[in-house]
C-alpha cells in the first residue's frame, strides 16, 4: 500500500514538505510506502509539539532503524535539547549535576551517540533516585498521623518523642511520630508519652507556658471542658470582685466622711447644687 505525495502534503507547502522529507531522510517522490508515510506523520507530530529539527531528527532514528532505512548518526544536540529529551523540568544547574552523575562532560554540543548514552544513563539514574527514600516535610508528618491534629499540635508533640522542627524527616522518624500521635489520641498525658520514648521533660521554665502547652496537647473535647469550667469561674469571680469593690468604696467613703475629709467637699457640692436649682 502506498500514499501519494499530495495526500501527505495536501496544502502543497513545498518548503514545509522539503523540511519534513529531509528530516525523515527521504527524497521528494510521487509515492511513499506505508512505513515511510508513518515516519512522515511521526515527524509531523514532533514538529507540531515544538521539537527542534535536531531533536526531531534524533527521535526519528528509532523508527528508521525498525524500518531498515538509512539512519543519520552525524547530528548533534545542545545541552538544552538534551534537557528537552528527558521530558522533565529542571534548572540548568540540575542538568549539570545529572551530566556529572552519568559521567558526561558539560559542553555546548553532544553527538547522537552521546545523547544515546546520556538518556540510557539518565533513565537508570532516575530509577535509582525514585527508589531512594523520599524526605518528608512537617506537613507530611501531619498527614501520616491518623489523629485529627493541627500543625501547632504537631509542633507540641514532636519534643515528646525526641524530635524537633526540621526541614525534612526520614521514614523512621515518621513512624515514631505516628506512634506518638496514637498515644496522644489514646489520652496519654505529655509526661506519659515522653516516658514511653525515653524523653526527659524538665520542670523548670515558664509555668504559664507549660500549662498552655499541656492544654494544647489535650483533645478538643477536654479543651472545651476546660474552657467551660474557666468561663464559669470567671463569671463567679466577676460577681465577687464587683461586690468587694462596692464594699471597698462604701467603707472608704464612710471613713472619709467621719474623719471630716469629705465634709468641705460635701458642703461645696450641696451649695452648688442648691444655687443651680434656685
Amino acid at each position: 500500500m502506498t500514499e501519494r505525495y499530495e495526500e501527505l502534503f495536501p496544502n502543497n507547502d513545498s518548503e514545509f514538505a522539503n523540511r519534513v522529507l529531509s528530516l525523515c531522510g527521504f527524497s521528494g517522490k510521487a509515492d511513499y510506502l506505508e512505513h515511510e508515510s508513518e515516519i512522515v506523520r511521526e515527524c509531523f507530530s514532533y514538529i507540531e509539539s515544538g521539537k527542534s529539527d535536531r531533536v526531531t531528527s534524533y527521535l526519528l532514528r528509532e523508527s528508521q532503524i525498525k524500518a531498515e532505512l538509512p539512519v543519520n548518526n552525524e547530528g548533534t544536540l545542545s545541552a538544552a535539547e538534551l534537557h528537552q529529551l528527558t521530558g522533565q523540568s529542571f534548572t540548568e544547574s540540575e542538568l549539570i549535576d545529572i551530566l556529572f552523575e552519568v559521567e558526561l562532560e558539560n559542553k555546548d554540543e553532544y553527538s547522537f551517540p552521546e545523547a544515546d548514552s546520556f538518556l540510557e544513563s539518565y533513565e537508570k539514574w532516575k530509577s535509582e533516585k525514585d527508589d531512594s527514600p523520599q524526605a518528608l516535610t512537617l506537613l507530611d508528618l501531619k498527614q501520616r498521623a491518623e489523629a485529627d491534629i493541627s500543625l501547632s499540635q504537631v509542633l507540641q508533640l514532636l519534643p515528646l518523642c525526641g524530635m524537633k522542627e526540621e526541614d525534612t524527616y526520614t521514614e523512621e522518624q515518621a513512624s515514631v511520630f505516628v506512634e506518638c500521635c496514637k498515644l496522644h489520641k489514646e489520652g496519654k498525658s505529655p509526661r506519659e508519652i515522653a516516658q514511653h520514648f525515653g524523653v526527659a521533660i524538665g520542670t523548670s521554665g515558664n509555668p504559664v507556658k507549660q500549662v498552655v502547652e499541656s492544654i494544647a496537647n489535650l483533645s478538643q473535647y477536654q479543651q472545651q471542658q476546660i474552657l467551660e469550667t474557666l468561663a464559669q469561674q470567671v463569671v463567679g469571680q466577676q460577681e465577687q470582685v464587683a461586690e468587694a469593690f462596692e464594699k471597698m468604696v462604701y467603707t472608704g467613703l464612710s471613713q472619709a466622711f467621719r474623719s471630716g475629709e469629705l465634709q468641705p467637699t460635701f458642703r461645696t457640692s450641696v451649695c452648688n447644687m442648691l444655687s443651680n436649682t434656685f
